[in-house]
């Protein structure tokens, strides 16, 4: 069997692209934790929807990952296996848009979602190390998510410019690390999505050979 030609290392402005929508998005956090009422009243409470609707996508990611880059399978096939698993999970965040009562949830998806195909589909003439990238980046976003949560639950992180309870910034509920201290759901944003920024921007191709040498044992 020929084996795949392995692609050389992203030229700077690919990679640039690859991490501007993270770091687009951390900088909102960033701005929300520095002045949580000068944008958006609520934009504290969106962006706490913005780390759920995250976590949904962690999930999603190695699906929609597995359908895009299906080169055996047609064009049709893989379009109505795509708008199947978008459909499934846009009944949570349906659900998240319905009781919050904004399209927050639904705006948050499409952005996220978007930010995680641009850099998996940047290079379909390697698709095997495509795989490898995305099955990475799944390891390396569930990896920052738990950290940066964890992190801001056990590390004081300075609270900036959120200094109240939850409620003052439209978080719902009594109770809950993010209610009391709604500063740490922000702070985890920031990281998380500055984490991801910062591995997109500096990504090497070697970086995924562990995976596939795990791949080849397993099989």
């Amino acid at each position: 069997m020929t084996r795949e030609v392995r692609p050389q290392s992203f030229p700077p402005l690919l990679r640039l692209t690859h991490a501007l929508p993270d770091a687009v998005t951390a900088g909102i956090f960033l701005y929300a934790w520095i002045a949580p009422f000068h944008w958006r009243e609520t934009l504290v409470a969106e962006l706490l929807l913005v780390m759920l609707v995250e976590f949904i996508l962690i999930h999603s990611a190695p699906f929609l990952g597995s359908i895009v880059l299906a080169s055996t399978q047609t064009l049709q096939t893989r379009l109505k296996l795509f708008a199947g698993l978008t459909t499934f999970y846009s009944l949570f965040i349906g659900t998240y848009a319905y009781l919050y009562k904004t399209w927050i949830p639904v705006i948050a998806f499409a952005w996220l979602l978007s930010a995680k195909l641009v850099s998996i589909v940047s290079d379909r003439q390697h698709t095997e190390h495509q795989k490898l990238r995305m099955r990475g980046y799944w390891v390396a976003s569930f990896g920052y998510y738990l950290l940066a949560v964890f992190a801001t639950a056990f590390i004081p992180f300075p609270e900036l410019g959120i200094t109240r309870y939850g409620s003052a910034y439209g978080i719902s509920g009594d109770s809950g690390a993010w209610v009391r201290h709604p500063h740490t759901v922000i702070a985890a944003g920031f990281l998380y999505f500055g984490l991801l920024a910062v591995t997109k921007l500096l990504e090497q191709p070697t970086w995924w050979c562990g995976l596939e040498r795990n791949a080849v044992k397993a099989a």
